[in-house]
Formats: structure tokens, C-alpha cells, sequence
């Protein structure tokens, strides 16, 4: 995983904003950045893919993925920067061949950056 110091000022601000208003609402585990910008291989108009580590077991995925992204769309108001959230459950996390994308947890854990 690279390190937060690495990322861009855009990216951290925008990142910082949505984790705080994110833990407001949910019982947040951690985020990681990851995708383009994580490998700092972003274009200006990339968006920010943030994994949303929640704890617990799989609640409702639309619901949620929703939920976050009307957070998302503030702080793209806020920002500039489109964040496009993805939840994941501690459950999840922990047990990646269970998920329905088992390569994509293994790529963020591999090359996702810390919030």
C-alpha cells in the first residue's frame, strides 16, 4: 500500500470531507483510496474510488452504496473532486474469496492508500 503523504492535496482534501461525513452516519472501519489515483496515474478529471470499510456483516448494498453516494455528491460540491464509493464489510474484507469480486479486494489491498 502507498502512503497518504503521497497523494495529492485534491484528493486528500476531498477524501478527508467524505470520511468525516461518512463516519457521522455509519460505523466506519477504515477507507482506503485506490484505483487511479492511488497509483497516482489520475487524470485531473479521474474521480477518487474510496473503499468504505464498515464493520460488521453485509447489510444492503444498494442502500448503502446509494446512501454514500449523496455524501459523495456533496463533497463533489464541495470540492471538485467525484468520489465514487465502494462498500465493503468487515466480513468481506476479512474473507475476500466470498466476496463477488475476490480479484478486486486483492487489488485494493495490494495497491490502496490508508485514509
Amino acid at each position: 500500500m502507498g502512503t497518504l503523504a503521497d497523494i495529492d492535496d485534491d484528493t486528500k482534501h476531498a477524501a478527508r470531507i467524505f470520511v468525516a461525513k461518512v463516519t457521522r452516519q455509519y460505523e466506519l472501519i477504515e477507507a482506503i483510496l485506490f484505483g487511479s489515483r492511488a497509483r497516482f496515474s489520475h487524470q485531473p478529471d479521474s474521480d477518487a474510488d474510496i473503499a468504505v470499510l464498515l464493520r460488521g456483516h453485509r447489510g444492503q448494498f444498494l442502500d448503502t452504496k446509494l446512501a454514500l453516494a449523496d455524501i459523495a455528491y456533496e463533497v463533489l460540491l464541495e470540492t471538485g473532486v467525484l468520489i465514487q464509493p465502494l462498500p465493503i464489510w468487515e466480513d468481506e474484507w476479512q474473507h475476500p474469496a466470498q466476496y463477488i469480486n475476490p480479484a478486486l479486494l486483492n487489488n485494493i489491498h495490494r495497491d490502496g492508500v490508508r485514509l
